[in-house]
This record gives structure tokens, sequence and C-alpha cells, in this order.
């Protein structure tokens, strides 16, 4: 994982030990350069799925199908062709839908994923929880206003990636009733409220960090106000 911040590290760590044992046929949705797709594919066969081309042109090394698209590659998939989806950190940049569209874009990509999953199979989405970001504007960035929009259910921005239409952990299954929410985990609860960024490149407090991490993910009070939710759905028979 070269290149990667300190922090992505440590939560590609935390969210591939949080995955179940996956096999057969998995799709990586919004892969970006492709570190969990590599990662997965030493036992599963993987196709990835990502929209930035340069991402897909630094993608990590590794035995899996590298596709360059977004919603549109879904559509040709047929039913029930993957084990497994994983959906990580994509969902809040999908736009929200208007008064005109009831059914939001991200409501139809929801559809699509558990479509393309076979009964039984696995959903792994990883999604940014308003609570913790409320944490971070508040705490450590001193923006007061922009917590107070948060607060207030407005939507804030990502440098990268552009607006953040948070959603609840809820929506899922709401959209989709077959996909049984089975597991929640909180992510980056603690790491950044440690100030002393030389820390944060330091083996042994990363590996503490870590084990704190860990224990605290699978904890409600403090899945809480972590930054980010890991959501495990089950596809029911049908």
């Amino acid at each position: 994982m070269t290149g990667r911040s300190n922090w992505d590290y440590l939560a590609k760590r935390l969210i591939w030990d949080e995955l179940p044992a996956l096999s057969g046929r998995v799709l990586d949705f919004g892969s970006g350069s492709g570190e969990t797709a590599a990662h997965l594919s030493e036992s599963c066969e993987v196709t990835a799925i990502e929209p930035d081309a340069a991402a897909v042109s630094g993608r990590a090394d590794g035995d899996y199908t590298q596709l360059l698209g977004g919603v549109e590659l879904l559509s040709e998939m047929p039913d029930r062709s993957f084990d497994a989806v994983i959906c990580h950190n994509v969902l809040e940049y999908v736009p929200n839908g208007s008064e005109l569209s009831p059914e939001s874009a991200r409501a139809a990509v929801i559809r699509e994923l558990s479509r393309l999953l076979k009964p039984g199979g696995l959903l792994s989405i990883v999604k940014h929880n308003r609570a913790g970001r409320v944490m971070q504007k508040a705490v450590l960035l001193d923006e007061l206003e922009e917590a107070a929009k948060l607060l207030d259910g407005k939507n804030s921005g990502s440098a990268l990636f552009g607006t953040i239409n948070y959603y609840d952990d809820g929506e899922i299954a709401s959209v989709c009733p077959e996909l049984e929410l089975i597991k929640v985990y909180g992510l980056r609860t603690f790491f950044d409220l440690q100030q002393k960024q030389e820390k944060h490149s330091d083996q042994k407090w990363r590996e503490r960090m870590l084990a704190l991490e860990r224990k605290v993910s699978v904890l409600p009070e403090f899945q809480t106000v972590s930054f980010f939710h890991h959501l495990i759905y089950k596809k029911g028979k049908y």
C-alpha cells in the first residue's frame, strides 16, 4: 500500500479483517486504485469497476479484471452474477433524488448492486457517518458553522470527490428489503483525535491504535461518533 496515508493503511487492514471469508466471484464497485480488489483476488475472482482513469492507470498489482466506467457497466451484467459486492465510500457521492424524481440515483445503484448479488451473497458498504463528521468539523477543524449546517441536515463536501450526500445506515435495507444488515462496524473513531502528527507515522503507535480501533469498532456507543461505518448485508434467499 505504498503512497497511501497512514489512516488509509490502517483502514484497509481494519476493513479487510472485518470482511467474512469470501470466495467465488466478487464485484468491487468504485475500486479506486484497486488495493481491495488486489487483496481479494488472492482468494476470489474479482471484477473491479472505477470511473476515474487516473486511479485505474495506477492500479494495484493483482490478478483481477479492471473495468473503466461507472453505473452504466452494472446494467450490462446479468442477474445474480456475484457472490459478494464491495462498495466502499461510493454511494454518498451519488446525487440525491429531487421532488420531481422520488427514486434517487443512489437508490437505483443500490437496486443494481442487489440485483447482481446471488441469494445468500454479501454486500460490504463503507459510508460516511454524519455524527462523526460533525465531530470532525467542530473539534478538529474548528469549522463551527459547517458543523451547525451538518446538524441541520445539510451536506458537506470532499476536496477530491465533491458533495458528500449523507444517508442513514437503514437506507440500504429500506430500498432493498431482501438485504439484511448482519454487522455494523465503526471506523476512524480515535485516529484523528491524536493531534501529534509525528505519531501517525510511528509503526508501534499505529499498531496500538489499530488494536484500539478494532476493539471499539463493534461497540455501539463508539460507532455513534466514528467518522465512517462499515455495514455488511446478506441477501435473503428468495
